[in-house]
Order: structure tokens, then C-alpha cells, then sequence
């Protein structure tokens, strides 16, 4: 029996993080939260983690320094960022996602299929 797919979920706004951790959720998903990049740091880490999504309210200097972490301990792990805007720009090393919960559930999904576990 395979496990349920674990997504860190980074954010700054804690409601936002609180939404957007109850569509994974109630899609399957198994969703460990963090609302500082050192904790998601120490999160990304793990080999529990499938995959991150980083919210657009993490600032760009503390989404790379996530990313970079990841990368080194990891450097497959699939990397998603969310935007706010249609075409808005993403951190080097990571995927752009919408903010759309219908959206952002594809991106997910895109993802695993991208980056078999």
C-alpha cells in the first residue's frame, strides 16, 4: 500500500495557509504547514516531504534561500510557488502555480506526474 503524498505548504498569511491546507486536504493530501522559512527549511529536509508549495506572500529573498535548502538536501524534490497574478514571475528553481484552487490542485498533480516519487 503506497502512502498518501506529503506537501509542505509555506506561507506567511495564516489564512491563506489555512485555505489553501484544507483543498489539498480534502483532495487526498497529506499537508504539513510552515509559517517561517526556517521551519520549512528543517521540513524540506525530510523524506517525508513529496513536494513544496511556497505561497506568494513568502518574500522572494526567503523563497530562495527555501528553495536553495531544498535543492541541496534534495535536489529532485518537485518545487511549486504560488502567484497571485496571471503571469506573475516565480523564484528561480521553482514552478509557477496559481492561486486558483482548481489550478493550483492541477499544478500539484502535473507535478507528481513530472516528478515520480
Amino acid at each position: 500500500m503506497t502512502r498518501p503524498l506529503c506537501i509542505l505548504s509555506v506561507g506567511y498569511d495564516p489564512t491563506l495557509l489555512h485555505m489553501r491546507t484544507m483543498v489539498l486536504r480534502s483532495n487526498g493530501y497529506v499537508i504539513k504547514e510552515a509559517q517561517s522559512v526556517e521551519q520549512a527549511q528543517l521540513l524540506a529536509e525530510s523524506d517525508l516531504i513529496d513536494l513544496i508549495v511556497i505561497c506568494h506572500t513568502v518574500p522572494e529573498s526567503d523563497q530562495l534561500k527555501l528553495i536553495t535548502a531544498a535543492r541541496r538536501a534534495r535536489r529532485l524534490l518537485p518545487i511549486l510557488c504560488v502567484t497571485d497574478q496571471e503571469f506573475g514571475c516565480v523564484a528561480r528553481g521553482c514552478e509557477a502555480a496559481s492561486s486558483s484552487p482548481l489550478e493550483l490542485l492541477e499544478s500539484v498533480r502535473e507535478a507528481v506526474r513530472s516528478h515520480p516519487m
